[in-house]
């Protein structure tokens, strides 16, 4: 009797909405270093969650990489990430996640800054490298499959022929052959046979996490001698602290600059957090991040208390947002990965898959073989005819 009238308290309970779950908002880390910066982070929900009267359970959930956040987030056992381009479109097309906010780091109206520049640096002493002279160079890349470490410099040295398609279709493969040796920090996880693209960083072939992962990363392996060039964003040199005179940016036509804004490679999507397609608390979260932008971003300058764009005071760089970020917006229409990303940049991407022409395949077919080809379609063409 009582075990009854328990159940039916409990369903009286539900039925006049006494009894309520509350919102979960579990943000996917890739390091201990961002999983410290979001367990502050957390704090800072609280309080603007409160300061909304919203209710939610936020916490931090560790992964081992973007993919496996992506999948978890599938799974229901994490909610929201933050993305590069690159990792946007798998992201997207593989496991149904949207982009929610996207991050801005010009502060301008709408989405006007919800993009950057693409580069590539190289020393100014270095006066023999142009961007039309990599080939047998080595190279310095922010993370495989990265935006501007590697989507961007390998899709324009493909798309411009300066670069050949290797016969796997496969663009690992064909930087392989490119470079003599590249740091492509968590390539094994991408293509295992070249081990000429992580040998000026042999520890991070495997891991996107490291001294030479990232914007800040790809060029201290430049600064160290690690390699030749690297291939960063545009405010990369000047967010290092470096002298800035001492490096020049390379320009698809062959020439070398001293500015990024006469010198980029292109000008790609910004970084966006990403949650499942659907999920029923998005347009909270949605709330939530924007207000948070607007009580820790750059408006708080109290280096004792949170900074949502601040990434030094827990040892590291561009955790959980790019450090360049000035706010974060809306995504607004441009809510799918296709339509965050724009044609020009997919089909950046698709270039990465494409494959050597067709014709390829006879060049490799010698004299005597060419012939029997030729006499079998001959032949074939006379029996047709024939039998008419």
């Amino acid at each position: 009797m009582f075990t009854s009238f328990a159940l039916f308290s409990a369903v009286v309970l539900l039925a006049s909405g006494h009894m309520h779950t509350t919102p979960m908002m579990r943000w996917c880390v890739l390091s201990d270093k961002e999983y410290t910066k979001c367990m502050e982070m957390k704090n800072a929900v609280d309080k603007v969650a409160k300061k909304l009267s919203m209710n939610v359970a936020f916490s931090c959930v560790n992964g081992t990489s973007a993919e496996d956040c992506m999948m978890k987030i599938q799974a229901s056992s994490a909610d929201l990430v933050t993305l590069d381009g690159g990792d946007i479109k798998t992201a997207g097309k593989d496991h149904s996640l949207v982009p929610i906010v996207g991050e801005d780091y010009y502060n301008l109206p709408g989405l006007e800054g919800a993009s950057y520049k693409a580069v590539a640096v190289v020393k100014k002493s270095s006066t023999d490298i142009t961007f039309k002279k990599l080939k047998g160079k080595t190279s310095c890349h922010t993370g495989a499959g990265k935006t501007a470490g590697w989507n961007v410099p390998i899709g324009t040295l493909l798309r411009l022929k300066l670069m050949e398609h290797d016969e796997s279709c496969n663009a690992y493969a064909s930087a392989s052959k490119f470079f003599s040796e590249s740091c492509v920090p968590n390539v094994k996880n991408k293509y295992s046979s070249a081990s000429n693209l992580c040998a000026k960083c042999p520890w991070q072939c495997d891991t996107s996490s490291g001294n030479y992962s990232g914007y800040a990363g790809a060029f201290k392996c430049m600064m160290d001698g690690a390699g030749d060039v690297a291939f960063v964003k545009h405010t990369t040199v000047g967010d290092s602290g470096e002298d800035a005179s001492q490096y020049m940016y390379l320009c698809t036509d062959g020439t070398r600059s001293a500015s990024w804004e006469k010198c980029f490679l292109e000008k790609v999507p910004a970084h966006a957090v990403m949650t499942k397609s659907g999920h029923t608390h998005n347009a909270q979260f949605k709330s939530l991040l924007l207000h948070l932008s607007a009580y820790y971003g750059r408006n708080q300058t109290n280096s004792s208390d949170f900074q949502l764009f601040v990434s030094s005071k827990y040892g590291g760089s561009d955790l959980l947002f790019k450090d360049s970020t000035q706010k974060l917006v809306d995504v607004g229409v441009r809510n799918t990965y296709r339509l965050w990303l724009g044609n020009e940049y997919l089909q950046d991407l698709e270039e990465l898959n494409s494959c050597p022409p067709t014709t390829a395949g006879f060049d490799k077919i010698n004299k005597p073989q060419l012939a029997v080809v030729l006499v079998s379609l001959l032949s074939a063409v006379i029996a047709t005819l024939s039998a008419q």
